[in-house]
């Protein structure tokens, strides 16, 4: 019998209210989503904020970094058995704010919570100085002491209790904030950060961690919440006292099983109680006792008892630091068939990526939002690119005055998921941001090679080079492969046009057999010209763009969802340059982190092709690198979603390489025989092609892989947006919409 799945923080969670966990549960099957969102529930304090994000990202940093931190000068020379804890308590301030924390972001926050935020790193690296004084001072060595605090990798829990009367299985996974030896104590310690004030629900909470930690490592752990803001406050259970907890827990997963499995409409099976308690701070609570009866009817799973918890037999998986996910099931919500039917493309369709075609005003923009939207609640980060202001408008939600209540529902979901970041290149309408053209990963291989020619042939078409211009890539390959050997570094453009004019003094001998010195004197001024002219806004200034972080939520349950908008830029050489330097980066980054086919993890959204790739000869910087994320995205679970309104506009290859293709309005039998060719690689052209022209807006028919052949050819109407779709906002718009949602 396959076991019912949960997360910690869903257990957690029905603890509290065991209908949150049922409505949550029966969202999630209605939307076909790969998981449920958790509900949060509002408690007092939780307006008292102190950037618990922020901090959790920076904590990780540095439990990722410790070796390299404590190597430091300053650190190292207090890791002795007569240190000064509170000079290692500043140390250990000192890096971990200069290191590990997103200054920027931080800058961003107002003043009560940068404050906040610093009295949370105080307390927290007081309570690391302790611990580290208290080993250090027994004499054991420091290396030693390092690699027990930091480098234990057991944080993933991940086990299946069989729990249910008859022993059917419940399967609960979760991820600990810490865990570490505590020579203070003796014992294994699990910790969990809170940044909020204490509540009951969190030792509960941290108790089952440490109980799944005992199960699947055989550990014997004591479980804390630390409490770094308002004030740092401890809270502790003893070993006994987490295992005094078994029959409390067996019982809570054996009723979550059938909970969760509740039929309301005929009233079978075992209805979840509600808790009064926390009715006036949840999200369910108009429509609870409609759907569920009173608050107070419902039932409980007793059967366990201390006696009977003691021989349960657990099944454990294997300990694992970071075990492959699981493919992701559900698909993509579009829209209706005329019947009513649901219109769905499966998630594992976006790897191969999507485009969207349509005459202007047929809904095409919307139906790519859409596209978006889905993914965003299926987990995946989204890299939008917005030439003109239709895509920014993700910041703001729909309006609830046009949605029928279970797109009510979605809608709220989606701006609880999604974390909607507007990047601005070169200006400080929204979150101003830069790309080095220059930055390279670390390695070597056929990996490598590759990302430096990319680099070369893209720094040449910046430099609006003339002449031999193919013979000028291959040298400036040639030169950031002499450039680039030893320890990993960035490079600036000065560097590479300083070695340009005098290659033998970075090791490349014989230039003249590559370029001319005169072509490479030309190159040299032009890679000047863009680090230190009107176009090095763009290289320089505001938040270097990370694509890893873009791509990474910033908690759980959040997904970025990031807009570059490009309107405030000066002209279209500027708007090519970004969007062609952004192309690369993501190249870069898909490459050095890996990723695997089948598994989208990052959709990459270009609103209008036409512009950055055009049919024909026609070579404007963005085109090559925007083909390459076409052409070899797929490999690394990074999807491509591409629109356009001028199909005869568009090369050939973006849309041949697109296997899922949703076909609005068209304008002319020409538009018809263009797109009757972009299916050639999947086979014959569907015959419904000819019927697209003059269609109604927001009216589609598509292919996609793993299509029903009875839908093939059937239209379906695109479904109400989540977010907003109106004008296209200008800069000042921008600007304000932004302030307004911070």
């Amino acid at each position: 019998m396959p076991p019912v799945r949960f997360s910690a923080s869903q257990v957690c969670v029905a603890a509290a209210c065991p209908r949150i966990l049922y409505f949550d549960a029966a969202r999630a099957r209605a939307d076909n989503a790969a998981r449920p969102a958790v509900t949060r529930i509002w408690r007092p304090g939780d307006d008292t904020v102190a950037a618990g994000a922020l901090f959790h990202a920076a904590a990780d940093a540095f439990h990722r970094e410790h070796r390299r931190l404590f190597a430091a000068k300053e650190l190292a020379a207090l890791l002795t058995s007569n240190v000064n804890r509170d000079a290692l308590a500043t140390a250990l301030l000192n890096a971990f704010y200069w290191e590990c924390v997103d200054r920027e972001a931080l800058a961003a926050k107002d003043g009560e919570q940068q404050r906040a935020f610093m009295d949370v790193l105080r307390n927290y690296t007081t309570e690391l100085a302790d611990v580290l004084a208290h080993a250090l001072g027994s004499g054991r060595p420091p290396a030693e002491v390092l690699d027990e605090l930091f480098a234990d990798t057991r944080r993933r829990v991940d086990v299946t209790f069989p729990v249910g009367p008859a022993g059917e299985p419940v399967h609960v996974t979760g991820v600990l904030d810490y865990v570490f030896h505590d020579w203070r104590s003796g014992r294994d310690r699990v910790l969990d950060y809170k940044l909020l004030p204490p509540a009951a629900a969190d030792k509960f909470q941290v108790g089952i961690y440490a109980l799944m930690h005992h199960v699947q490592h055989g550990t014997q752990p004591s479980a804390g919440v630390l409490y770094l803001h308002p004030r740092r406050e401890l809270h502790e259970l003893s070993w006994d006292e987490v295992r005094g907890s078994r029959a409390t827990v067996f019982n809570l997963l054996a009723s979550m099983r059938e909970w969760v499995k509740f039929d309301e409409s005929t009233g079978r099976g075992l209805k979840p109680p509600g808790s009064p308690d926390v009715c006036s701070r949840c999200r369910w609570r108009h429509e609870c006792s409609r759907r569920l009866g009173p608050v107070n009817e419902g039932t409980r799973l007793t059967h366990w008892t201390d006696a009977s918890a003691d021989p349960v037999r657990l099944e454990v998986r294997p300990p694992v630091e970071d075990p492959a996910p699981a493919p992701l099931p559900g698909g993509l919500w579009l829209g209706q068939v005329n019947p009513g039917i649901p219109a769905t493309v499966p998630l594992t369709a976006l790897p191969t990526h999507v485009a969207v075609v349509g005459a202007a005003g047929s809904g095409k923009t919307w139906l790519a939002k859409a596209v978006a939207e889905e993914a965003v609640l299926a987990g995946v980060a989204v890299l939008a690119i917005d030439p003109q202001g239709d895509l920014v408008q993700f910041l703001r939600p729909a309006d609830p005055a046009k949605l029928q209540p279970a797109e009510i529902e979605r809608a709220s979901r989606f701006r609880q998921t999604a974390d909607v970041r507007i990047l601005t290149p070169g200006t400080d309408h929204g979150t101003r941001v830069s790309l080095n053209p220059l930055k390279l990963s670390a390695g070597s291989g056929e990996d490598a090679d590759d990302l430096l020619a990319t680099t070369a042939a893209h720094l040449v078409t910046l430099a609006k080079a003339t002449g031999e211009v193919e013979s000028q890539k291959t040298f400036v390959f040639q030169l950031l492969r002499a450039l680039t050997r030893g320890p990993a570094r960035e490079l600036t453009l000065g560097e590479v046009a300083t070695a340009l004019r005098d290659p033998t003094a970075a090791g490349l001998d014989d230039p003249d057999r590559f370029v001319k010195k005169a072509e490479r004197e030309r190159l040299a001024r032009q890679l000047n010209n863009l680090e230190h002219g009107p176009a090095a806004r763009l290289f320089t200034g505001g938040q270097p763009l990370d694509l890893g972080r873009l791509a990474t939520p910033p908690v759980e349950g959040r997904v970025p969802l990031s807009v570059v908008y490009l309107n405030a830029l000066a002209d279209d050489a500027e708007k090519q340059g970004f969007v062609a330097a952004l192309a690369v980066e993501v190249y870069r980054w898909m490459i050095a982190s890996g990723g695997s086919a089948g598994r989208p993890r990052l959709l990459f959204y270009l609103d209008e092709a036409r512009d950055y790739l055009p049919a024909g000869t026609a070579q404007p910087p963005a085109k090559k690198p925007l083909l390459r994320l076409f052409a070899q995205g797929r490999k690394y679970g990074v999807a491509c979603l591409v629109c356009t309104q001028s199909p005869r506009s568009v090369d050939y290859n973006v849309f041949s390489n697109c296997s899922t293709k949703l076909i609005g309005r068209l304008e002319s039998a020409q538009d018809v025989d263009r797109v009757r060719e972009w299916f050639a690689p999947q086979g014959p052209p569907p015959g419904w092609l000819g019927g697209r022209v003059g269609a109604a807006p927001g009216s589609f028919v598509g292919r996609w892989p793993g299509q029903p052949s009875d839908t093939d050819g059937v239209g379906f109407q695109s479904r109400k947006l989540l977010t907003a779709h109106e004008g296209a906002w200008a800069p000042d718009r921008v600007a304000t919409e932004v302030a307004a949602a911070k």
